[in-house]
């Protein structure tokens, strides 16, 4: 028979300690759970939130900067001033912006809140890293010290031409430099006068205006149907399910049937026998929708577009939408035959279509559009400079330069034959992007390539708004570009 153990005096006594610190050890732990929480807050504070409370026009410190320090300038990758703050004898400041609308949607503007660059870089205008003597000298004057200024990437020349060439048409122009991503010309219309914006303000805020976007930058926040531009994305899905486009042969009759559903081509115009070059040259439908419902597997356009940049986003010095593609393995044949030329349901920004053709330019690795080249103090010191990034290597330099090979079919006896004159190598891709009611025959018109001399190349995306039936209009404009950067 086992004997009953019996507690001595000492263990009684430790088991009524452990039971009344318990309590504590309880609130011990809370407490630590509390500082990691609080750590781990301050950190995604830092690294992901920090520059949006900081610009925020909520944020009083912003009120309190601008009371100490003159905001700084935003100048063009030549220096050219493009924002300034200018400051009369009672101290009265004034932001002025020289070149008027020209600069609108990506600089922005400062009353009735702020927009474009003025508004995500607000803290670092409002910062200042002058010299100490001259910050000693402005506390002895009492006067404000003197804001660092942006450095854009922006080229000047580049973006008159793009304006000019956009002329009265809705629409944007987006312009880089394949290597870096530089963003060279940015433009966005309708626009508006940022010089004017209080005197305009109840005009711009109409019911007209609002209804035209006229504060939205078309270039990164407009999502349009790609049309044929997409093409691009289609043909990589084909390449890497086949490897190679050697054995692709179709015949164009001007239409294509499948599942009770029917696509034409332009004009209903008849192709013929086609290879892959000859389909991407006419932008014939037909061969496109063929190869989305027969030859490609759904899950590899899907995965293919995904990897160019659609249904992704990007962190960026401007905002930018995200470029849509909804096509699944059940969709039907007659959704995906409009996927497959750049219809249906999917929609793209002119700058994602600009960075799908950057990719090809560039090899295969697709750069993040760049608008900032550094900050610097007011007497042009460097304070920060802003490194190029890129958004990821999408596809092998073998099938980039397969592209490569079609898109300059397109220029050389394609639908943007009229680049072909130019005395240097362009691949590109055109798009007709209709949309609304299809039996009203409203289209968009689109470019999209690039130069291929092999140095200090640039990617140059057109859209315009009702362009019409036919690719002339973006692909004119898209020349006028290319003869404006080329002439230096």
């Amino acid at each position: 028979m086992k004997r009953k153990k019996v507690s001595t005096t000492d263990e009684i006594a430790r088991k009524r300690q452990r039971r009344s610190a318990r309590p504590y050890r309880v609130v011990s732990l809370v407490c630590v759970m509390l500082f990691l929480s609080l750590a781990v807050y301050m950190v995604y504070f830092q690294i992901s939130e920090r520059d949006n409370i900081l610009n925020s026009p909520y944020n009083k410190r912003t009120e309190q900067l601008a009371e100490k320090v003159t905001r700084g300038s935003i100048l063009a990758a030549d220096g050219t001033v493009l924002a300034r703050t200018d400051v009369d004898a009672e101290g009265n400041e004034t932001r002025v912006y020289p070149y008027n609308d020209l600069f609108a949607h990506t600089v922005g503007y400062l009353d009735y809140g702020s927009s474009g660059l003025e508004s995500s870089q607000n803290s670092v205008l409002l910062s200042s890293h002058a010299d100490l003597t001259d910050q000693v000298s402005s506390d002895i004057r009492d006067e404000k010290k003197k804001g660092d200024n942006v450095v854009t990437t922006l080229n000047v020349n580049l973006q008159q031409a793009a304006s000019d060439a956009l002329g009265d048409n809705h629409g944007a122009v987006f312009v880089m430099d394949a290597d870096s991503g530089d963003v060279l010309a940015d433009v966005s219309k309708p626009g508006f006068n940022p010089n004017t914006i209080v005197q305009d303000w109840s005009t711009l805020t109409s019911e007209e205006n609002e209804s035209s976007g006229v504060f939205v930058n078309r270039a990164t926040q407009g999502l349009y149907p790609p049309g044929s531009t997409f093409k691009i994305v289609t043909a990589l899905a084909y390449l890497r399910q086949y490897g190679s486009f050697d054995n692709f042969t179709f015949r164009c009759t001007g239409s294509y049937e499948n599942s009770g559903y029917t696509i034409h081509c332009a004009g209903n115009k008849a192709h013929g026998e086609e290879t892959f070059a000859d389909a991407m040259a006419n932008s014939c439908n037909c061969a496109f929708a063929s190869m989305a419902v027969e030859k490609i597997d759904k899950k590899v356009l899907r995965e293919t577009a995904e990897d160019l940049g659609f249904n992704q986003s990007y962190d960026l010095e401007l905002p930018s939408s995200k470029s849509r593609f909804t096509l699944g393995e059940d969709t039907a044949n007659q959704l995906t035959m409009q996927t497959g030329i750049g219809q249906g349901e999917t929609l793209a920004t002119p700058m994602q279509m600009c960075m799908i053709a950057d990719a090809v330019a560039n090899g295969g690795t697709m750069m993040e559009p760049k608008f900032i080249s550094r900050i610097e103090n007011t007497s042009g010191a460097v304070v920060k400079t802003m490194n190029s990034k890129s958004a990821g290597t999408v596809m092998s330099a073998e099938e980039a330069e397969q592209l490569t090979t079609i898109m300059k079919a397109v220029v050389q006896n394609g639908t943007a034959s009229t680049l072909s004159d130019l005395p240097y190598d362009i691949a590109g891709k055109t798009g007709t992007a209709q949309y609304g009611d299809v039996s009203e025959g409203k289209a968009h018109s689109w470019f999209t390539g690039f130069s291929n001399t092999g140095s200090g190349d640039i990617v140059v995306c057109v859209l315009i708004e009702d362009g019409g039936n036919g690719n002339a209009l973006a692909v004119d404009a898209a020349k006028q570009i290319f003869q404006k950067y080329f002439a230096g």
